[in-house]
């Protein structure tokens, strides 16, 4: 006979009596510490909450059908998806009726939910009935769901003990989640504030805190946080994302701001320790747990490194906040970096860009440097005309620690024999060399605009790319991609394509007609997204690139599908889509350029899906744009589904194309994600238009516009709506 788990409720552990609403009784100015929750009822509201993250990771209730109907509750409310994840699973129901969230969840309802959830069937409660219909406490609940992950009924649950800083209850910034020293999670505003600055042990499930188990005590140390001030025995401290302000009981000489752990006991300061060995200098490049500085010296980063920019406002973050080029105060324990701080805002006209060598690689084994002037190797002076190679036998003549910097006089360098205007950094790397080009942004573009956009454009087209680019580039240059090459971009398509072969009047015109300009939306810099061929509609950016698993993902406006041109497309069902992508709209806006319409001709051996042979495909999902977010393909061993924008075009092992004007041509994955497909007597035809991803600008669509007798000012605001152009 198996053994039961029973859990009974009696007195001592499910005293309330009757039921309804909660109003917060019993709950304490400050948390107090031991078990949480013994004092008060969990509502049904919050206990559907915490059983849906239990059963279900967050995408998936997310992304879940809104099945469940209650009067009381709709898909507006915030709690609607968890209801609705507990109400689809048969767990808790009620459908038609009202669901109660309010109210208190009673010992018989708690039973009842037992039994549907319990897998193993080792668990079950005994409800009397004098106590069927007491409330069941918030810490009971925790338990019950505890005993349930035990049992083997939930998975990916774990127990995690951090100070808790902000229960994101009052601040619009952090709205539905709570900030703690272990990061930044997911509560729906089911925190109470008096659990602040206090040690919480929490259950948790990926990022989402399911509940609290227990205050561990009213003492928290807090490393590398930036004290902003201390005035009149109070500090003000930012660290983990959020300002504080702590009665300080300690003192120090230190002028703020500073770097400093902290220990704060019931809301006070009450130990400060300072770090006194402190390095300021340039960033060159953040690898491998070390920051290399630009006088070619490295050093290694700490546990609790953590990294503030106080330049527009305050932030901070750990070491992946760091940007090439960045000047930096870093300060030191036990030899390792554990703060820093960065007061100067970058140079928005400098740019760092790692150089691919010819065969397209960022590490080379040796590299040939020199200039059409006199110029400068690390300490060493040449003339002009020289040359000078480094390699790994001879590096250690021209590098200070990791790094040589080549500088000329005219401002005009050779790398490989090819000029560039700037200086460049070498970075020794395992493996080889990294070339960094340090230059003006607005050069870096002319070798962009027509390296993306053929130089035979309409001007006004030159100059919308110009602007894309330009904007892209800047948000860029705040991110951190290329900065383990030292770098804040390289020069491949994994960014922009910069070749300075492709310099010629017409980037140059482009460039600077348009100088300094940016697109922008509500005051920011926008990331102008561009691709080359539109269908006759674009894609929400929500709807190409998800988040978090999450399809779709929030679209801002300026990135929002439309129509581009006078067409009309319907995208209601597959017969429909099937014609619109057969079709050759004459009045499409790039109806003249050739990937305007494809098709793709596939043999289940063309497939790249491992489900043995390959019997048919379906289109599964769509964006609002008509291009495909999920395709199914089936085979004679399985079936897969195939999700997002470049998994979706790269069904095929290689695309052999046929265009609309009739030329072919041979890539390794499909043109774009917006097709349809037929199947005929085993082989599978893929009818397509546009090329590229379909969000932000159409380049071909631009040139059309262009043509037109419109400015590139319009251009930009026909694909990027609601945004505007403004200056850096």
């Amino acid at each position: 006979m198996r053994k039961i788990l029973i859990i009974i409720f009696v007195l001592g552990v499910a005293v309330f009596s009757g039921c309804g609403k909660t109003e917060n009784e019993g709950q304490p100015s400050k948390a107090q510490t031991g078990a949480y929750g013994e004092a008060r009822p969990v509502t049904r509201g919050e206990a559907a909450r915490m059983l849906a993250l239990c059963i279900q990771d967050y995408a998936e209730i997310c992304s879940g059908s809104e099945t469940a109907r209650f009067t009381d509750i709709s898909p507006d409310d915030s709690l609607y998806k968890y209801v609705n994840a507990v109400y689809t699973a048969g767990i808790m129901t009620g459908g038609g009726e009202p669901f109660r969230p309010g109210d208190y969840l009673t010992v018989g309802e708690a039973e009842i939910i037992i039994k549907n959830t319990d897998k193993s069937g080792r668990l079950s409660i005994v409800a009397e009935d004098e106590t069927a219909e007491n409330p069941v406490s918030y810490y009971i609940w925790t338990q019950i769901l505890s005993k349930m992950n035990e049992a083997g009924d939930f998975s990916g649950i774990s127990i995690k003990e951090a100070p808790l800083l902000k229960t994101g209850q009052t601040g619009s910034d952090i709205e539905g989640y709570a900030v703690t020293a272990e990061g930044l999670f997911k509560t729906d505003g089911f925190l109470d504030d008096a659990l602040e600055d206090s040690l919480v042990e929490f259950l948790v499930k990926g990022e989402s805190i399911i509940g609290v188990l227990s205050v561990k005590s009213s003492e928290i140390v807090l490393k590398s946080c930036l004290v902003l001030s201390i005035e009149e025995g109070e500090a003000v401290v930012y660290t983990e994302g959020v300002k504080k302000n702590w009665k300080c009981g300690v003192d120090t000489e230190t002028e703020a701001p500073f770097g400093a752990d902290l220990t704060v006991t019931e809301g006070k300061i009450t130990a400060l320790e300072t770090f006194p060995t402190e390095k300021e200098g340039r960033i060159v490049s953040v690898s491998d747990g070390l920051i290399l500085f630009d006088d070619g010296y490295s050093y290694e980063i700490g546990d609790n490194f953590k990294v503030y920019n106080t330049y527009e406002g305050v932030s901070c973050g750990g070491a992946e906040k760091l940007l090439s080029g960045e000047n930096i105060k870093v300060l030191f324990k036990d030899n390792k970096a554990v703060f820093a701080l960065c007061s100067e805002k970058p140079d928005d006209n400098v740019i760092r860009i790692a150089l691919s060598s010819s065969d397209g690689s960022l590490i080379r084994n040796s590299v040939s440097l020199g200039s059409d002037s006199e110029y400068t190797v690390g300490d060493e002076k040449f003339s002009q005309g020289d040359t000078v190679e480094i390699n790994s036998q001879n590096k250690n003549k021209y590098f200070k620690g990791k790094l040589t910097s080549l500088e000329a006089k005219s401002g005009i360098i050779k790398i490989d024999g090819v000029e560039y205007e700037g200086k460049a950094d070498i970075l020794a790397l395992d493996g080889g060399f990294c070339v960094v080009l340090e230059t003006s942004l607005e050069y870096y573009l002319t070798g962009v605009v027509c390296a993306e956009m053929p130089s035979s454009y309409g001007s006004e087209a030159l100059k919308a790319q110009a602007l894309a680019a330009r904007s892209y580039a800047y948000n860029q240059m705040r991110e951190r991609g290329a900065v383990s090459c030292g770098a804040n971009v390289d020069d491949t398509k994994a960014y922009q394509v910069f070749d300075v072969n492709t310099i010629c009047n017409e980037s140059k015109a482009a460039v600077k007609e348009t100088e300094g300009e940016v697109i922008m939306y509500n005051g920011d810099v926008i990331n102008a997204c561009f691709y080359s061929t539109s269908c006759g509609v674009g894609a929400n950016s929500g709807e190409v690139w998800g988040k978090d698993g999450i399809y779709p993902w929030i679209t801002p406006e300026y990135l929002c599908s439309r129509t581009i041109g006078e067409i009309e497309a319907d995208f209601s069902s597959e017969e429909k889509a099937l014609e619109f992508f057969k079709s050759l709209e004459a009045e499409g806006l790039e109806s003249a350029y050739p990937y305007y319409r494809w098709s793709v001709t596939a043999s289940a051996a063309d497939f790249s899906a491992d489900v043995g042979k390959v019997e048919s495909a379906e289109v599964i999902k769509r964006g609002e744009g008509g291009n495909v977010m999920e395709i199914l393909i089936e085979g004679d061993e399985a079936d897969e589904t195939v999700t997002g924008e470049g998994s979706v075009r790269k069904i095929l092992k290689n695309a052999d194309v046929k265009r609309s004007d009739g030329s072919t041509a041979a890539l390794d994955c499909l043109p774009s994600s917006f097709f349809a497909l037929e199947v005929i007597d085993g082989t599978i035809y893929f009818y397509g238009g546009g090329y590229g991803h379909g969000v932000g600008m159409s380049q071909n669509g631009a040139d059309a516009l262009s043509a037109l007798g419109c400015s590139y000012k319009e251009i930009i605001e026909y694909f990027y709506k609601g945004a505007d152009v403004g200056k850096l």
